[in-house]
């Protein structure tokens, strides 16, 4: 199963042209509802003096009577906003570590932040999205289908382990804490970071045996270097020993495969512990009502529990990355085949699990609507500011001119596809980093109104 990266990227700049008129069309719907709705209300408001007191007290929205839902969550209140902000953070962790050779990666930041606020299959499906289709898309470099889809496996792995670990009853009592102890933050660096990386580093072990030790992304040259030295004193000391309990065949692979899940743990470990804290402190600062709704559960206290719908989700998305896993030789042929095919295993289990032990469709339905009031209840009114309306007329000024500019480029350039994605990556990516922000600071004010 081979995948064409230039038919993908054609497809997606048309993709986004198309999503940009699109949008374009809905905003001036938008615009035109409000100011429609906006002169009867002038024409019949009532003097201050004469409002009844009831009225003076009438909330400013409207409780929502339906809401889109995917699996358990909201798709346009917390789906969109956290697997955007997972995405993004994601590629922007990585576009630092390249540009400043570090030797973290932070590639898993955004997925760290979904596994966090919506469990572990969201935070696979953000792994996914940003290893398997982001990155290979973005990758500067030939050779990307090496490169990145291989280590998939490994932000799968990580989603699934930070997910699980976020919903334990220990991490909702270490994130209600004010402050947190020193020995909580130890415990949740050790916890998340280390533990994290020593288990990340099973599934990284097997990946580097079947691409022949090739890392994704170089680290620091110096570090990379200092570890290749280790790989190589060490490799063929394991091997003898392995070789006399296990065989010829089986003793070079076991003593190969162990030595790349040491020099994996020494890149994992620090890695993965910064990744886990700068998840954490962008989930403190940015998302205050994600943590309030979806980690201790609001007012209700129960947090949302996912349905089977979830892993099949990830199942769907991970089909064409494991077609060509398994169909292409340079991942060792069909010897790896079992590694490709063991995030089946995880996504057949979920889903007989959350299939006999998961919520009924009613009490998922009406938890999603009890959470979409309260979100319109709190940030109806923040959004309604006049600030707001001034950067959604912006944002629908830059769509305009984006979409302008995007016409000409079949007629300036020969190869525009490239030229077009790309342009609308880097349009897109600032208008929803703007967007994510605003979140942030509505999010932050609401829980600031609401403890006053």
């Amino acid at each position: 199963m081979n995948i064409d990266q230039d038919a993908v990227i054609f497809a997606g700049a048309l993709a986004a042209f198309v999503a940009a008129c699109l949008s374009i069309v809905d905003k001036f719907i938008t615009l035109k509802e409000r100011l429609s709705t906006a002169h009867p209300r002038k024409k019949e408001a009532e003097p201050v003096a004469h409002r009844a007191p009831a009225e003076e007290a009438a909330p400013r929205h409207r409780a929502p009577t339906k809401v889109f839902q995917v699996s358990a969550y909201l798709l346009v209140q917390e789906i969109t906003v956290v697997v955007a902000a997972g995405v993004l953070l994601n590629y922007l962790g990585l576009v630092l570590s390249r540009q400043l050779q570090s030797i973290l990666y932070l590639d898993m930041t955004g997925t760290a932040l979904a596994a966090f606020l919506l469990g572990p299959w969201w935070g696979m499906m953000v792994g996914l999205l940003s290893s398997s289709v982001v990155n290979w898309l973005l990758y500067p470099e030939p050779g990307a289908a090496l490169s990145i889809f291989p280590w998939s496996l490994v932000n799968m792995t990580g989603g699934v382990f930070w997910g699980l670990m976020a919903r334990r009853a220990w991490f909702r009592k270490y994130m209600r804490s004010a402050r947190g102890s020193t020995i909580g933050h130890v415990w949740y660096l050790t916890t998340f970071g280390i533990l994290g990386g020593c288990i990340m580093s099973i599934p990284g072990a097997f990946v580097g045996a079947a691409v022949s030790g090739q890392t994704a992304f170089a680290l620091s040259p110096q570090v990379a270097a200092v570890l290749d030295r280790f790989a190589s004193d060490w490799r063929q000391v394991l091997s003898d020993h392995l070789q006399l309990l296990f065989g010829p065949t089986w003793g070079k692979s076991l003593g190969l495969t162990f030595v790349y899940w040491i020099q994996n743990c020494l890149w994992y470990i620090p890695d993965k512990t910064m990744t886990a804290a700068i998840a954490l402190a962008v989930l403190k600062y940015g998302f205050p009502l994600f943590e309030r709704e979806l980690i201790h559960g609001g007012s209700s206290g129960k947090p949302p529990v996912d349905t089977r719908m979830a892993p099949l989700l990830v199942g769907l998305l991970y089909s064409p990355s494991f077609g060509h896993l398994v169909t292409a030789n340079l991942y060792a042929g069909a010897k790896f085949w079992p590694l490709w095919a063991s995030p089946w295993l995880i996504l057949i289990a979920g889903y007989l699990v959350l299939y006999r032990r998961g919520p009924s469709d009613s009490s998922v339905k009406q938890a999603c609507l009890a959470r979409a009031e309260r979100y319109s209840r709190v940030l109806k009114p923040i959004q309604e500011e006049p600030v707001y309306e001034f950067c959604r007329r912006l944002t629908l000024a830059t769509l305009i001119a984006s979409v302008l500019f995007a016409v000409f480029l079949p007629i300036l350039l020969v190869d525009f596809s490239r030229a077009a994605f790309n342009f609308f990556c880097v349009v897109y990516g600032f208008l929803l980093a703007v967007h994510l922000v605003s979140v942030a600071i509505s999010q932050n004010l609401s829980v600031a109104r609401a403890s006053e």
